[in-house]
């Protein structure tokens, strides 16, 4: 725009109305122009083109520069050719904005331009020549602005692209850590309660201990649940293994777990994170998808790959996992394929299901 305000400069340096209120008025037409000029050039610059806007605004700048033909030309001083200098940059902004627009403005204000000369100084071709000589060196020198314009606004567009994607993915951490750790809780509350329900009758002290239990469970679930909310939730392996020995063993299943400290304490910060949160998937889903009896978690190691299995009996075929339409199995997935990790889930034997993690101990290698 600061290139573009020659025009209304030079058409006031070359003309000389011959009273105040003139004056006044080809001003006034001059404040019209530029902003019609600036009208083109926001259409030239925005990333979303939409060619008939670009065209009827650049036919506006058109209209308006030839209301200011008469009187360029008549107060025009001698040997000047105001009017073309406007004319001009009225096709260049019109070019930057389409080639169609810019074709039009050429044709109908360069046919104005040689008819002014024609008529006012008695040849057209000065008039031809200020025209294009201005709008050929005003669109060259702008196309570079034009461009570096359009990538800014490009990259406004990306950063909040970037911005709506990191609120998409805290969105979707928080579902994940509340699907893992609600579905688990929720499920040992609901059976504590059947079983708080049927030992009221007979069995009054008992009932009592198992609803204190519930309240003890549903103070924790809501503390961990705020901690996922917060971005606090532990994975901590060791400690997902306690707790999915409490878990289990409050809903009443007999559980094993074999994992020995020492080759705890020598899986890499990434590799735990990953198994456990492969067993407090499997936790959840023992306790939703199953009527266990047992259940067993083994850990194990060689020197190169990390194995672990999570095996329950008691499957009811119509409420397997891959049958449930959830998204924690769908999500261990994707982490495990952005870890190089190879999980195996799926049912053994005749009603038994395993789910099985397998990892080198290098965080990403393939497995």
């Amino acid at each position: 725009m600061a290139g573009f305000a020659w025009a209304p400069i030079i058409a006031m340096s070359f003309t000389a109305p011959p009273t105040a209120t003139l004056t006044a008025a080809f001003i006034g037409g001059l404040v019209l122009f530029g902003f019609a000029v600036l009208l083109v050039l926001l259409e030239a610059v925005n990333p979303v083109f939409v060619l008939a806007a670009a065209i009827r605004k650049a036919m506006l700048l058109v209209g308006i520069s030839l209301t200011l033909w008469v009187p360029a030309y008549s107060w025009a001083e001698s040997g000047e050719q105001p009017w073309a200098w406007i004319a001009g940059f009225a096709v260049a902004a019109s070019t930057l904005a389409s080639w169609r627009s810019g074709v039009t403005a050429i044709v109908v204000l360069g046919g104005a331009a040689a008819v002014g000369g024609a008529v006012f100084e008695g040849s057209p071709a000065p008039s031809i020549v200020t025209v294009l000589g201005c709008a050929l060196a005003v669109w060259a020198m702008c196309q570079v602005l034009v461009w570096i314009h359009r990538l800014w606004w490009a990259a406004q567009d990306g950063r909040e692209a970037q911005a709506d994607l990191a609120v998409a993915e805290e969105r979707l951490r928080v579902d994940r850590e509340l699907h893992d750790v609600l579905g688990r809780h929720l499920a040992v509350i609901a059976l504590k309660a059947e079983l708080a329900a049927g030992l009221a009758a007979r069995d009054p002290d008992r009932a009592a201990a198992e609803s204190e239990g519930i309240r003890d469970l549903a103070n924790g679930t809501l503390r961990e649940a705020r901690r996922a909310i917060h971005g606090g939730t532990a994975t901590d392996l060791p400690t997902q293994l306690q707790s999915a020995d409490l878990v289990l063993g409050s809903a009443g299943m007999r559980t094993t777990i074999d994992a020995d400290p020492e080759t705890l304490a020598l899986i890499p910060n990434s590799l735990a994170a990953l198994l456990a949160t492969a067993i407090r998937e499997a936790v959840t889903n023992i306790l939703r998808h199953s009527e266990a009896r047992s259940a067993s978690i083994l850990i194990s190691a060689t020197t190169s790959v990390v194995t672990l299995r999570v095996v329950n009996d008691g499957v009811c075929r119509s409420l397997q996992p891959s049958a449930t339409g959830g998204t924690g199995i769908a999500a261990l997935c994707a982490r495990c394929h952005a870890a190089g990790a190879t999980l195996v889930v799926g049912p053994i034997g005749e009603d038994c299901f395993e789910l099985r993690l397998e990892c080198r101990r290098d965080p990403g290698g393939p497995s």
